[in-house]
């Protein structure tokens, strides 16, 4: 087409038909002009296309990042459900001293407490799209708005975990370490929320034989009087009812997006 325009050019100019020869000029300028625009529209709807095909998969990758995280979560919630179980049985005994204690019901209200939950999420999807830069082509800036909070807010979670654990170590376990242990066996580990790989552990204290005396109920409740004791029970209470909010804020949360998620991908 280009090189039709041309030849009609060079004849007209030889011609001295100025007028047409600016004519045909401004013609072959708007035709190529057009053709630029229209291949320059046709790889910007393209590069939408591509755009819009890796959000879609980014966000049905984030579906699954968010099942496996919503599992986790609803674990955690269990584990803390149970801690507070726990040192409620222990509150009450400390507050009723005049009641006898089992050592061996002591026991499997104690065990647990040792163990703390890891600060795990789910987020490759997210962080994987982040730093390879493509989440700023997305179109839905809501729904990105929704995940980059979610996965910022994990931050909360985290901070509790970590304070569960040194809770443990430095309150706890010192606590602990003035009683035998001679009142744990298979039993105690009934109630602890970890992988069945460590009823092992348990078993293996099973098997050997504890010659000592165990310890007596008036031992565990000179134990249980003392203010220390009371005052760790007390605060782990407190932090894992605020673990227990925190962890049914974000499951809300969660599916909140995997609502908005879901409809987004079906429209």
């Amino acid at each position: 087409m280009i090189s039709f325009y041309r030849r009609i050019r060079q004849k007209l100019l030889q011609e001295n038909r100025i007028t047409r020869y600016l004519a045909y000029a401004l013609g072959e300028i708007v035709l190529v002009t057009i053709g630029i625009l229209i291949a320059l529209q046709i790889n910007t709807w393209k590069e939408e296309r591509n755009d819009h095909k890796r959000e879609i998969s980014f966000y049905q990758s984030v579906l699954i990042d968010l099942e496996s995280d919503q599992q986790r979560l609803e674990t955690q919630t269990k584990f803390y459900q149970n801690r507070i179980e726990n040192l409620t049985w222990l509150l009450k005994e400390i507050r009723q001293p005049n009641e006898a204690i089992n050592p061996g019901d002591f026991g499997k209200h104690t065990e647990p407490l040792y163990y703390s939950e890891s600060a795990i999420s789910f987020d490759t999807s997210y962080e994987a799209a982040k730093s390879a830069g493509s989440i700023a082509a997305f179109s839905n800036k809501i729904l990105l708005k929704q995940l980059v909070e979610y996965y910022s807010s994990f931050q909360e979670i985290e901070n509790v975990l970590t304070s569960t654990l040194r809770f443990i170590e430095s309150t706890f376990e010192p606590l602990m370490a003035s009683l035998p242990n001679n009142f744990l066996d298979k039993e105690s580990s009934d109630q602890v929320l970890i992988s069945q790989g460590n009823q092992n552990f348990y078993l293996l204290l099973e098997s050997i034989e504890d010659l000592r005396p165990c310890v007596s109920p008036e031992e565990l409740k000179k134990f249980l009087n003392q203010p220390e004791f009371e005052s760790y029970v007390v605060a782990d209470l407190g932090r894992s009812f605020n673990m227990i909010s925190k962890l049914d804020s974000r499951i809300t949360q969660l599916q909140s997006i995997q609502k908005d998620i879901k409809q987004y991908l079906e429209n």
